[in-house]
């Protein structure tokens, strides 16, 4: 590629950097950070930053583009993305022919040279780090400073061929800081944040695999822990890809996390096996809500979780899972994979049954992704992967699990979403499996695909409809099982009031109604009674510490937003609220 330097009475080029978020509340660090880097450069205040959601109609986004003319165009692209941004980039290209287009990110920096092969639009891909490699780029462009063949991660096309320069990582002290920089965007629900890069683990199937570990100094983190506190109402999501970095560490952050105003929440990527007692103790001790964990299990069987170079003592996982859960403080986000090399549909299946006894507040089954980048989709072909060639790269089958094994597991995850991690069911589907399906969510699932079909997974239910198909399903066992009855009546109340929509048989169970004067108004709810068994098990999964008795419940549906009030109904027929 031929570069010209621009004259040196030419008006300054002007330099556009974009991303697409896949949801509202989604933000990046990736354009702020680059803008951080790039503080002191002559270019810097013709640089500007473009946000928008990827499933939003276009036409504004190119506008403004087009309005503003940029020389140098640059885009953070995701698997979410990448076909969007192919498609915003083309049409730019086509209203200004000479700007020159830049993608970089997890999606387009290892398909670098196959996007260059086939996109013509398509100038220049970073892969990498793209804080300094897009800043020797833009020098270059702009004013001819430095060559191609020394920009990190750079990939390009030469005479007849594409190169691509090895990839250069940022020493942790070169490392942008746009939190304390003012570049952050701190307007959405979540503000993203990271206190490390890279990652001390190998997992073959992550994109961080090859992402060597850099350890950001306190001196930085108390710094940005400055500006994050001005903030009010937020959740901070951590980057980091594990944030088990040293006992001494993550305690000294721990502790300083719980110290910050009760408006800010941090949500922590965690290792199951790795959280230390004194961890342990600063989150029973913190205000409740003040932490999100997710943790990633993935697979609890060892032989698999060996194949993918993931070291986990997985008893000490499930141990201190178990701990975190019935703490009921902050909330527990558990995440599995189905596709992973070498596992069977009954191993997937006992991975499964084993974690969803935990009762977490979230548990998301996911489909292995053969991401760009990663060893294992280098390795796929080998082990005998078919799947998706275009993003998200879904695994369609390998040698020991087939197409149809999967499709089952995809509608076990949207099961688990639309009864559990919905709030709908909990208790009900908590009672099911482990009075009808001797503690195994899967067979619970089966038989309930067998009775009623797939419509349950897969059509485009209400949440009456829900509740009208599980009673359906549950009535045939009220005879042995009469529990299940008061754990479903106790999720409907929780869900609305009766009304034309309510199943015959939860109406006619939730005929008596007393009145009540619930915040100032008087309300007439129905009433119904728990006994010790069925306690028992609603407080196990919700921790709510409930007792045995009549309630009666001001619903979700009827409070707009706001939370669950239960009254719990005494003896000399005075009553309590509670706030679920």
């Amino acid at each position: 590629m031929s570069l010209k330097r621009l004259p040196q009475d030419s008006p300054p080029e002007k330099i556009a950097l974009v991303a697409l978020h896949a949801g509202y509340s989604h933000s990046s660090l990736a354009l702020q950070s680059i803008a951080a880097y790039a503080e002191t450069e002559p270019y810097y205040e013709q640089l500007q930053l473009f946000e928008c959601l990827v499933n939003k109609n276009p036409q504004p986004l190119i506008e403004a583009l087009v309005a503003f003319h940029p020389k140098v165009l640059g885009f953070s692209t995701y698997l979410w993305n990448i076909i969007a941004t192919i498609h915003i980039s083309k049409i730019v290209k086509q209203l200004i022919p000479d700007v020159i287009i830049v993608f970089g990110g997890p999606e387009a920096g290892p398909r670098g040279e196959a996007l260059l092969a086939r996109e013509s639009t398509l100038d220049f891909v970073i892969q990498g780090e793209g804080e300094a490699a897009f800043n020797d780029l833009v020098k270059l462009l702009l004013y001819g400073q430095g060559q191609l063949d020394s920009v990190s991660g750079l990939i390009y096309r030469e005479n007849a061929s594409i190169k691509c320069n090895p990839v250069q990582r940022l020493p942790v002290e070169k490392i942008p800081a746009p939190m304390t920089a003012g570049l952050v965007d701190v307007s959405r629900p979540l503000v993203y944040w990271e206190t490390s890069r890279g990652c001390p683990y190998l997992c073959t199937f992550c994109t961080s695999a090859t992402d060597r570990l850099r350890v950001f100094p306190m001196e930085r983190i108390e710094a940005d822990l400055q500006v994050l506190e001005q903030l009010e109402n937020k959740t901070i999501k951590l980057l980091d890809r594990s944030f088990h970095l040293g006992r001494e560490r993550s305690s000294r952050l721990l502790k300083r996390f719980s110290a910050t105003p009760s408006g800010l929440r941090f949500h922590l990527e965690l290792n199951p096996d790795r959280i230390s007692p004194e961890a342990m103790t600063i989150f029973r001790q913190a205000e409740p809500g003040k932490f999100q964990f997710e943790i990633g299990l993935q697979s609890l069987n060892e032989g698999v979780l060996d194949t993918i170079q993931r070291s986990m003592d997985i008893t000490k996982a499930l141990e201190n899972i178990r701990q975190l859960v019935e703490m009921r403080r902050h909330p527990v986000h558990l995440d599995l994979i189905v596709g992973l090399p070498g596992e069977t549909a009954p191993q997937c299946a006992a991975s499964l049954d084993q974690t969803f006894l935990l009762y977490p507040d979230h548990l998301q089954l996911g489909t292995l992704k053969l991401l760009p980048g990663t060893p294992l989709q280098e390795q796929a072909h080998q082990l005998g992967y078919r799947w998706d060639p275009d993003p998200p790269y879904e695994v369609l089958a390998h040698p020991l699990l087939t197409f149809g094994e999967i499709a089952r597991f995809k509608h076990y995850a949207e099961l688990l979403e639309r009864l559990w991690n919905s709030g709908y069911l909990r208790s009900t589907l908590a009672g099911l499996v482990d009075h009808c399906f001797k503690g195994h969510v899967s067979s619970c699932f089966d038989g309930l695909m067998d009775k009623l079909g797939t419509c349950l997974a897969v059509d485009n239910l209400q949440p009456d409809s829900l509740f009208a198909r599980l009673t359906e399903f549950i009535l045939p066992y009220l005879v042995e099982q009469p529990l299940l009855g008061e754990w479903l009546l106790w999720d409907y109340s929780q869900f609305s009031l009766v009304n034309g929509k309510t199943p015959v048989w939860i109406a006619e169970q939730l005929q008596q109604t007393e009145r009540f004067v619930v915040n100032g108004s008087r309300r007439r709810l129905p009433i119904l009674t728990l006994t010790e068994a069925g306690v028992k098990m609603i407080n196990r999964q919700c921790g709510r510490g409930v007792k045995a008795g009549r309630y009666a419940v001001w619903p979700k549906q009827h409070k707009k937003g706001r939370p669950v009030e239960i009254i719990a109904i005494e003896e000399d027929s005075e009553f309590k609220l509670h706030e679920s």
